[in-house]
């Protein structure tokens, strides 16, 4: 180590090592990069200076600073190279159009010059074509109106930069690091471009932020700002009247209600019909002969943005205010704004087991995290869980009191312990797959999306090498199902000559019922290893951005701690895994006995004997 550790941070000693691990592991396979040695501000000028690594000295190379999803780039003044060692310098305030360089995080990649490569700075893209990165190659692809690749083109071969461990310095927010320009003229105007390291990869890159001083309006432009503010403000008593008339309706309503205990009302913003939990309850209902017993109502919408007429709000609102009993299974922000009746039961069926991600009040001081005042999840008097380790997690994230938390289990559970269910939905899904049926082995690749939600959600493919695990599956005999989250657009590119060994399940809407072909589930941070586990099936743990999920999203517990299988963070790892059949298999019971009280195949029956016929049972 080129540090004295004992008088580093360990957040510093970890940074050094991070750096050494990378360049390490690419001098092993003799894969190309650029290792900077030194990073300097001298007033507006950038200074980066190092050494090509593994570069062929015959390419012509060039290098420019790119965004993860290359939406933004910019490229240097000068890239001067001489003997292997290269010298970049750039001008912060005059990078590309001649002004500042805009906010956003920029890596510095190498690649290997090709004709017209600076229109990519200006390139638009669009739901038919991008430029994306696969496994270090560049590409312009043509994408179909569901997301299929239809055509490519090559475009360079990219390589990125890393901190040497040797470089006197370290990545850091300190004003006063040299590795980093900031500038405040004032609160609202402001520039800083900040040396930065991968906390995954330990790949270099700039992180800019860039405030500009508001723009003197001309005439036109302030009557253009006056109206937005008009509109603006008639939104808003719009909003508060629209607020004012749910809550006048449903008091109404309320006042005129009989509440006699016999009347559902199952409902979701997030589903158009009745599934998941509350399909469970309502048929196990109605075999139970309950229907006859209990007046039952519906109302559903697609997401909660979609738009209902007049008639179906002031439905809804009804139903809201005269039910006995009302069942949800997710988020639904207009259910919070009123005040239910005493003897009104208000079930959350949750659609996710376990204690996995952080939520709600876990997220404190992390993008996503509740007012402090807020009402949402305050009406629930009865939430079904897993487990007491479940209702410790859904307790603090929703800030109620762990005494409305039931660990009777989950009612779409139950079909993993149903012999006869299980029986036939695997023989539909080898009718679905037929290929599954001579297969040595059948692996899932079943990872989560990344982004916020469905607007910018998306899966960065250049993380794993279909071409390498298509040969290693061909010698192995065995099948790969990759099933991405719905949210996700793009569909994954199959090599044509491994379409028999690799298979996209992106139109196959439920996962789990894949989960009883599968011998192996692969997956980072998804809900699915909660169902996966119920089947005994061995996981791995492709967590290739671990360290930037826990600091930006986080878990209820420490991954390590908290995943039954195998981690691995980079696909080699992944591969060997997989070749050597190494899945912590040993972790699988333990996990199963914290998260699941029972594991019987009766949660539905418990939900409604305990939950809604109050058939009084001691919590476990």
């Amino acid at each position: 180590m080129y540090y004295d550790t004992e008088i580093l941070k360990e957040k510093e000693k970890q940074e050094i090592e991070d750096r050494e691990k990378a360049i390490n592991k690419k001098l092993k396979k003799t894969q190309p990069f650029a290792r900077v040695d030194n990073i300097e501000f001298k007033r507006v000028i950038m200074h980066v200076g190092g050494e090509l690594v593994n570069c062929d000295k015959k390419k012509k190379y060039g290098a420019r600073f790119v965004s993860a999803d290359r939406r933004q780039m910019f490229y240097p003044d000068h890239f001067d190279v001489r003997d292997g060692h290269f010298e970049i310098t750039t001008n912060l305030m005059c990078s590309k159009g001649e002004e500042p360089i805009e906010t956003g995080d920029y890596y510095l990649v190498i690649f290997e010059l090709y004709k017209d490569h600076k229109k990519e700075q200006n390139f638009k893209p669009t739901a038919s074509k991008e430029i994306v990165k696969r496994t270090g190659t560049v590409f312009l692809m043509n994408y179909d109106s569901k997301g299929n690749v239809t055509d490519k083109k090559r475009l360079t071969e990219e390589y990125p930069a890393f901190i040497s461990p040797k470089a006197d310095g370290i990545c850091n927010n300190d004003h006063a690091n040299p590795w980093n320009f900031v500038v405040h003229k004032s609160g609202n105007n402001r520039f800083s471009c900040e040396s930065r390291m991968d906390m995954d990869t330990a790949e270099f890159y700039f992180s800019v932020e860039y405030k500009p001083p508001a723009p003197a309006l001309d005439w036109s432009e302030l009557r253009a700002k006056k109206r937005a503010k008009k509109k603006e403000e008639r939104t808003k008593w719009i909003n508060a009247f629209t607020l004012w008339a749910f809550k006048k309706m449903f008091e109404v309503f309320s006042k005129r209600a009989k509440h006699k205990g016999d009347v559902i009302l199952f409902a979701s913003g997030s589903r158009a019909e009745l599934g998941g939990n509350e399909e469970f309850i309502y048929k196990r209902m109605v075999e139970r002969g309950l229907d006859k017993q209990f007046k039952f109502r519906f109302d559903f919408k697609a997401s909660i943005t979609a738009k209902r007429s007049l008639a179906k709000k002031i439905k809804f609102v009804y139903y809201l205010a005269t039910s006995d009993i009302i069942l949800i299974d997710d988020y639904y922000p207009e259910v919070y704004k009123v005040d239910y009746a005493k003897d009104v039961k208000f079930l959350q069926v949750w659609h996710a087991c376990g204690a996995f991600k952080s939520l709600g009040f876990e997220r404190l001081g992390k993008p996503g995290a509740p007012p402090f005042n807020t009402r949402v999840h305050k009406c629930y008097t009865h939430v079904p869980v897993s487990s007491l380790h479940s209702a410790k997690h859904h307790a603090e994230g929703f800030a109620i009191s762990e005494s409305k938390f039931y660990p009777v289990g989950i009612p779409r559970t139950d079909i993993f312990f149903d012999e006869e269910y299980k029986k036939k939905t695997r023989e539909k899904m080898l009718n679905e797959f037929p290929a599954c049926r001579t297969a040595k082995k059948v692996y899932l690749y079943a990872p989560t999306f990344r982004g916020d939600n469905a607007v910018n959600a998306y899966f960065p493919f250049d993380k794993f090498d279909l071409e390498r695990w298509g040969e290693q599956l061909e010698r192995e005999g065995s099948v790969l199902i990759v099933k991405l989250h719905p949210f996700v657009t793009r569909r994954v590119e199959i090599p044509e000559k491994y379409k028999d060994r690799i298979l996209d399940a992106t139109d196959y809407r439920e996962v789990n019922d894949i989960l009883f072909i599968i011998d192996v589930l692969i997956t980072d941070y998804s809900s699915i290893i909660y169902e996966t586990s119920l089947l005994k099936k061995p996981m791995l743990f492709f967590a290739f951005d671990k360290r930037h999920y826990e600091a930006t999203r986080d878990f209820y517990e420490p991954y390590e701690e908290l995943v039954p299988g195998k981690i691995v963070t980079d696909f080699d790892e992944l591969l060997e895994a997989i070749e050597k059949e190494d899945y912590d298999f040993h972790k699988m019971d333990a996990f199963i006995k914290k998260n699941f009280t029972y594991t019987d195949g009766k949660s539905t029956d418990r939900v409604i004997d305990q939950l809604i016929l109050d058939n009084k049972q001691e919590k476990k």
